[in-house]
């Protein structure tokens, strides 16, 4: 039986989940033996977007490819990284928005022989950036992908808000994708499991940065929003205990079927 492991990294919030990342994904990697590393990094420079320094900060941690959602685009330095071509083809943000807007939504990547296609899709529900369907847009790349032989294994990051939305995506697309997960909620859902028709599946992988927080903002710039006192920007911390929120997918290459899901969560002293 050929194997392959992939690790997957909620949305990386700021300095101090760069940090909790370069100090544990060594460690993590000889547990896991993965052969490939994917974050999602919409919160990578200080909770929102990204910059050359802190890409490159995270890939010498040991990352090898991201996924992001619609904070991407608000740091301007992180904008050119979106259009570079060494840049894109590792790293991805959702398709299925106005495609004028900076970067691609799907990368393919080959590992062991196997060509891995990760698709990057953005929900309606509550989300600010106007999209359009993260179905229609999936049911659009898979007439491509089908077509494909032999096929490719497909990944999809869904980021959204609502944990309705992400399932029924998720049962929509059961026995086409192999795998989907959620992100942007930073909180991990403890329901990891396989549909019915075979695809892997976790609601939210949760995030990597600050425990003692709110969605790893420091948890009092986000209680006096909710009391109407502020609406000046939530602020972050870079010191104190951080959580590593993932989750490790081993799939057998011969039957393209999932072998096991294992959740990663961990907290690590910043």
């Amino acid at each position: 039986m050929q194997q392959i492991n992939l690790m997957f990294f909620g949305d990386v919030v700021g300095k101090i989940g760069r940090k909790a990342l370069a100090k544990q994904l060594p460690v993590l990697k000889e547990q896991f033996k993965p052969d490939l590393t994917v974050a999602n990094v919409e919160n990578l420079a200080h909770g929102r977007g990204l910059t050359e320094t802190t890409m490159k900060e995270i890939v010498e941690a040991g990352i090898d490819a991201f996924t992001s959602g619609h904070h991407v685009w608000e740091n301007p330095q992180g904008i050119p990284i979106l259009n570079d071509e060494n840049w894109s083809k590792k790293l991805i943000r959702p398709a299925n928005v106005d495609p004028k807007l900076a970067g691609q939504g799907i990368m393919r990547l080959k590992i062991k022989g196997q060509e891995i296609v990760i698709i990057n899709l953005q929900g309606q529900l509550f989300v600010p950036q106007e999209t359009s369907s993260p179905f229609l847009a999936f049911d659009r790349f898979w007439q491509e992908i089908s077509a494909q032989n032999p096929k490719p294994l497909v990944v999809v990051d869904l980021h959204a808000e609502a944990t309705s939305e992400k399932m029924a995506f998720a049962n929509y697309v059961d026995g086409r994708a192999n795998l989907v997960f959620g992100t942007h909620t930073h909180v991990p859902t403890a329901d990891a499991k396989i549909l019915p028709k075979g695809t892997g599946y976790c609601t939210d992988l949760g995030m990597v940065g600050l425990h003692d927080s709110v969605i790893g903002f420091e948890k009092n710039s986000s209680i006096k929003r909710f009391l109407g006192e502020t609406q000046s920007a939530y602020e972050l911390q870079n010191n104190g205990p951080a959580e590593i929120n993932g989750l490790v997918a081993a799939f057998n290459l011969d039957t393209m079927s999932i072998i096991s899901l294992t959740k990663i969560r961990e907290i690590v002293d910043i």
